[in-house]
């Protein structure tokens, strides 16, 4: 009788020691998971600050900008290039968290920022002639996404930046 009664202690033991590394595991898995979305998040901002970064970089760079983002056609030849360049580079980063954010990987405070952010540049004129020149180099779903964006808002002016300052102006 005492052999029975501690072969069923030892198998409640082994059942509490199974349900423990099961909460272990899922605690662990949770863990990592968070990881991921931040590593992925850190990644993907870095990446999308040197694509800005690059739009005032120096004042030829800033003017372009500018200069493009008002009016594309007053940019010829490899100023022209240079401003396809930077959006390319910008709209690329902001593909890639606008995928990373619909798998969930991408921290939802953070992503709303960047897409209030993408939300006004794309509304600047030259911006939007790049776009329809260039939308299927992206991804149907980032297609969509800046496609709505543009139809739900006007075209703008770039901001209160003026080309005071540039050569050419």
């Amino acid at each position: 009788m005492k052999l029975k009664k501690y072969a069923l202690i030892a198998e409640i033991c082994g059942g509490l020691a199974v349900i423990i590394g099961l909460i272990f595991v899922g605690l662990e898995l949770r863990q990592n998971t968070l990881m991921q979305r931040v590593t992925a998040t850190q990644t993907l901002v870095v990446d999308y600050e040197n694509a800005v970064d690059a739009l005032g970089k120096d004042e030829q760079s800033a003017c372009i900008y500018v200069r493009g983002n008002n009016n594309l056609d007053s940019l010829v030849g490899v100023d022209r290039y240079r401003y396809f360049v930077m959006w390319f580079h910008v709209l690329r980063a902001g593909e890639q968290l606008h995928y990373y954010s619909l798998e969930g990987m991408v921290d939802q405070r953070i992503w709303r920022g960047f897409q209030r952010q993408l939300d006004e540049v794309v509304r600047y004129r030259g911006v939007q002639e790049y776009w329809k020149s260039r939308r299927d180099w992206y991804s149907d779903e980032f297609q969509e996404f800046i496609d709505e964006m543009m139809a739900a808002a006007p075209v703008t002016e770039s901001v209160s930046f003026s080309e005071e300052g540039c050569a050419d102006s």
